[in-house]
């Protein structure tokens, strides 16, 4: 069973990891970001006061209200302001006109004079909101102030205003010296773009590093996964090499000893078995002989080792079900009625209920459940045909076939192991899978003699 990708550790670990570094490189780029922000209209706040607090003390405050009562631009003393605040505005390189504000009620004022003389005495002028109370606060407190970064009609803006006094230092103008902001906002929407940039770099690089440090951490994982799914479904022969020497590599060594131990144990508790089936039957050797032969037939078929194994358990436990079958019946000496014939065709399914509730004993099960079945489907238990009968079954069918002929049963005596061959021959496609017959035959005689008429199990 695989996971949903959102419930695998690698992809949790990475995308931890991604979020952490993102979130780490976005922190401290908005935190840089604000920074040189703050920083970015200080400065410029403070220059621009500096030159607004500067200019007003050159503006002669008793001419400037003179000139805005007359509200001519030809009079000599509008003349002289100008140029006071032209100079003001070339000195300091100022890219836009430096002007002052009288009449300011609510968000609106009136033109004094502006440096390039676009503006009459006395027009209306629009306040934008964001410099209505620093204004306000001129007049009131006489006080320079600057704004904070504002969006006009006409662009984003940062101004300055400054007190013009009058020789009883009472206020009766606003000198105001505004900066065009586009350029620093474009440099600022370029130090935001780099921060982006640097958070989708970091991220990637976080990617490609969580990615292969999950991988580091959960291959092993997966791993013992694999090998402790084996395990549970009864396969104790497989193992895992994990390198790394930290605490999955611990847990490695411990699972490996555990299955060690699980296989001591099921050899143990299979011996116990084979010797009481082969103290009942009176052939001692008989189960190690036919798990022996079914190993070499299995192997020869190309049968994987898990195959084999379970394909050797089988076959020393393939008649456990007749543990069930009343002892009369198994030493009859003639032919078996259909009620006796009935018992006898139950132990397959006898043995399956008896192993199936022992997990160490699942891999056994296809042979014992299925060695009496038929490649024609004239077998039983389940009548199954061909392909439909598991291999191992299949394998061991045959080497039981021989087995049996080629011993005394209570029924009838031994025959010779060549009389068994040609009668193994003769069920290829009927009784026998033409594979496992074809692979059979393929091993000399001699050999089957070895693993089939020996005392003890060859080795």
């Amino acid at each position: 069973m695989r996971l949903p990708i959102w419930r695998r550790l690698g992809w949790r670990l990475g995308a931890a990891f991604v979020l952490v570094a993102s979130a780490s490189i976005l922190a401290s780029g908005l935190v840089q970001y604000r920074a040189q922000e703050a920083s970015l209209r200080q400065s410029l706040g403070a220059l621009l006061l500096n030159i607004a607090r500067t200019g007003s003390l050159l503006v002669d405050g008793d001419l400037h209200a003179r000139v805005a009562a007359e509200g001519r631009q030809e009079s000599e003393g509008y003349g002289r302001i100008r140029d006071r605040l032209l100079l003001i505005q070339e000195t300091n390189a100022l890219g836009e006109a430096v002007y002052t504000l009288t009449d300011v009620e609510g968000e609106r004022a009136r033109f004094g004079v502006i440096s390039n003389g676009l503006a009459a005495v006395g027009s209306e002028y629009r306040l934008a909101g964001a410099i209505q109370p620093m204004i306000r606060r001129v007049l009131a407190d006489g006080v320079p102030v600057y704004t904070d970064l504002y969006t006009g009609p006409d662009g984003a803006w940062i101004s300055a205003f400054a007190p013009i006094r009058d020789s009883a230092q009472r206020t009766v103008a606003v000198l105001a010296v505004d900066f065009r902001a586009d350029t620093y906002m474009a440099e600022l929407a370029a130090v935001r773009r780099r921060l982006y940039a640097s958070v989708a770099a970091g991220a990637l690089l976080a990617l490609v590093s969580s990615m292969a440090l999950a991988r580091h951490i959960t291959r092993p994982l997966a791993e013992l996964q694999g090998l402790a799914r084996a395990v549970v479904e009864g396969d104790l022969t497989r193992r895992l090499r994990v390198r790394t020497r930290d605490e999955i590599g611990l847990l490695a060594n411990v699972f490996h000893l555990m299955v060690e131990r699980l296989q001591v144990s099921q050899r143990s508790v299979v011996e116990v078995l084979v010797r009481a089936l082969e103290a009942r039957d009176g052939g001692a050797g008989s189960l190690d002989r036919l798990a022996a032969a079914s190993r070499e037939l299995g192997a020869r078929l190309g049968l994987s080792t898990a195959q084999q194994e379970a394909l050797e358990l089988g076959a020393r436990l393939h008649d456990i079900g007749d543990v069930r079958t009343p002892e009369a019946i198994l030493a009859s000496r003639g032919p078996l009625s259909v009620a006796e014939r009935t018992v006898i065709e139950a132990h397959p399914q006898a043995g399956v209920e008896i192993l199936e509730t022992v997990p160490l004993f699942t891999p056994a099960l296809d042979v014992v459940g299925g060695h009496h079945e038929r490649w024609d489907g004239g077998g039983y238990p389940q009548g199954l045909r061909g392909e439909e009968i598991p291999l191992t079954a299949r394998v061991f069918a045959g080497v039981d076939t021989l087995e049996a002929m080629t011993h005394d049963r209570p029924y009838r005596r031994a025959c010779p192991l060549g009389e068994a061959l040609a009668a193994l021959a003769a069920g290829s496609g009927k009784q026998f899978d033409p594979r496992v017959v074809e692979a059979a035959l393929a091993i000399p005689e001699s050999r089957w003699a070895e693993l089939l008429l020996a005392r003890t199990a060859p080795r």
